[in-house]
């Protein structure tokens, strides 16, 4: 009886010490990797939605985006109702200090890598094998590093206005795990969960529109895994789910404000339309994999000329034999196909079949990042690895290697997020054809005192590349009349206000987040000036 019993909480320690230590693992490493960004400035888009826009700074409105009033006005990210919610709790907490917001992202990133780790056991125990403690724990473990530390997730963790990504996977992983815990042998529970979710899809949803995959990643979790099961629970749970997200994307575009003074533009199809886009989508997905593999081309704003070198016959080409590896390993392991189920289905929101700003970004794989680490940890689990003690050290070596190698390119990635003036800096070297960083890099180096730079990169803007784009004029008039060029200001002055006559309207430039408040006064005034000199 006494051996028993202490085998018995031998087997319970061994279990919880399996699953608490590995996750203090994971959290010490995010906070260790990440902690650099918390010296950040706010960059890219939270620039405009924390310093510009007053709306996420004013109690008051806390209810509009909770009650999701927020779908009918004319606000960014009116689509994205729990996001702006998650940016005025820090408001409340942090006003405009960036460290509070870049703490929320870490530790939202660290939520998640505990649930991927979760979740990846549990999808592995669906086909245990049979080996020692150490190895199985490493098997969920080092996959789930490689998505912690992946530099392809610093856009989503280090730039607070994309928090929108990890919203999603910590309200869509959570409706995941939580329906997983369902019992078939009993009902207990049942009903607080058919509750919860589908109101945790709907968050994520809210959270951005990519949270429209987890209803379709829980209907493959119970096809692959749980069809044997009493279908009352996962009929109600997804049908609630299907229903929440299909009412949300009504809401979202019947209640979407038109016109808008702040979306001047709406967005297209890369190459101008679906058939188009349809033909360029192949070198992007493979852009993505070589990034996945090789991150040596991220960037703050791609477009054609990040996938220059990514022919289409070779995209289709690398596409296909990836489909026909994992169409394979899917017949022998259903694992694979869930792994790779929740990257396409992670994927597809974002994939150019509907209209989007931004036909790429490193921001849309990290939903897609946990599928290729279920992947790899479906690869370490394999009866191969498992029989031979010898092959799972020099496994987990490779494993050790990679997130190593991982490492430096994840902290240089965190430099290059950690100001506006280092982001475009880095934009412009990788994309010279990037109008964001045409545009946005001569004002950085304009508050950074540095005219002359400012001077030079507006002229190549201009001279080159966009002749046209008012803010460029605007940012060169600037310049030059800081740098006494008072003639040639008001040359640049007058196009900028012939190509957008608006412009001198202050209050519209900054109620509409196009433009800083002293920037756009000092820009009125010179108008101004100039006008009476002329006079």
């Amino acid at each position: 009886m006494d051996r028993a019993r202490r085998s018995a909480e031998f087997v319970l320690e061994s279990r919880s010490l399996s699953t608490a230590l590995p996750l203090a693992v994971l959290i010490v490493v995010v906070l260790a990797v990440f902690c650099s960004t918390l010296r950040s400035e706010f960059v890219y888009d939270s620039t405009a939605e924390i310093l510009l826009w007053d709306f996420i700074h004013d109690p008051g409105n806390l209810l509009t985006p909770l009650t999701f009033r927020i779908m009918g006005m004319d606000v960014v990210d009116f689509n994205r109702p729990v996001a702006v919610t998650s940016l005025m709790f820090d408001s409340l907490l942090w006003g405009k200090n960036p460290f509070g917001y870049h703490l929320t992202n870490i530790l939202l990133h660290a939520t998640n890598t505990c649930l991927v780790f979760v979740l990846i056991r549990h999808v592995l125990s669906y086909r245990p094998n049979d080996h020692h403690l150490i190895w199985r724990t490493l098997t969920v473990l080092l996959p789930t590093l490689i998505f912690a530390i992946h530099p392809l997730v610093t856009e989503a963790v280090c730039e607070p206005s994309n928090r929108k990504d990890l919203l999603a996977a910590l309200f869509g992983l959570t409706a995941l795990l939580l329906a997983t815990r369902h019992n078939p042998q009993t009902s207990r529970g049942d009903a607080l969960r058919m509750f919860l979710c589908p109101f945790l899809c709907l968050l994520a949803i809210g959270s951005k529109e990519v949270g429209v995959a987890f209803p379709a990643i829980l209907l493959l979790y119970w096809i692959l895994f749980r069809r044997e099961d009493p279908v009352r629970f996962w009929a109600w749970t997804l049908s609630l789910s299907v229903a929440v997200a299909v009412l949300f994307l009504i809401a979202r575009f019947s209640l979407a404000h038109h016109p808008s003074e702040i979306f001047l533009v709406a967005p297209g199809y890369p190459g101008g339309s679906l058939g188009t886009a349809l033909l360029i989508q192949p070198r992007i997905l493979t852009l993505y994999l070589i990034n996945v593999f090789w991150p040596a081309y991220l960037c703050a704003d791609y477009n054609g000329y990040s996938a220059r070198f990514v022919p289409l016959t070779l995209s289709l080409f690398v596409l296909t034999a990836a489909a026909i590896l994992i169409a394979g390993r899917s017949i022998k392991d259903k694992r694979v196909l869930f792994g790779a189920g929740l990257i396409l289905f992670a994927l597809l929101p974002v994939c150019n079949l509907v209209p989007i700003y931004h036909p790429m970004a490193d921001r849309y794989l990290y939903l897609p990042l946990i599928g290729l680490a279920l992947l790899v940890a479906v690869g370490l689990d394999s009866a191969w690895l498992c029989a031979n003690a010898y092959r799972q050290v020099i496994a987990s070596l490779l494993a050790v290697l990679v997130i190593g190698c991982l490492i430096p390119v994840t902290l240089e990635r965190e430099r290059v997020w950690s100001s506006e003036l280092a982001l475009w800096q880095d934009t412009l070297l990788r994309n010279p054809e990037s109008f964001a960083a045409r545009a946005n890099l001569p004002e950085a180096l304009m508050l950074a005192g540095r005219l002359e730079e400012a001077k030079s990169q507006s002229e190549a803007t201009l001279r080159t590349y966009y002749p046209n784009a008012p803010w460029v004029w605007f940012d060169y008039a600037l310049e030059l009349n800081q740098l006494g060029d008072r003639s040639g200001a008001a040359r640049a002055a007058r196009r900028a206000i012939e190509i957008k006559p608006d412009i001198l309207d202050v209050d519209r430039m900054v109620r509409t987040l196009q433009c800083r408040r002293d920037l756009a006064t000092e820009f009125s005034q010179l108008a101004a000036s100039l006008s009476s000199e002329k006079r």
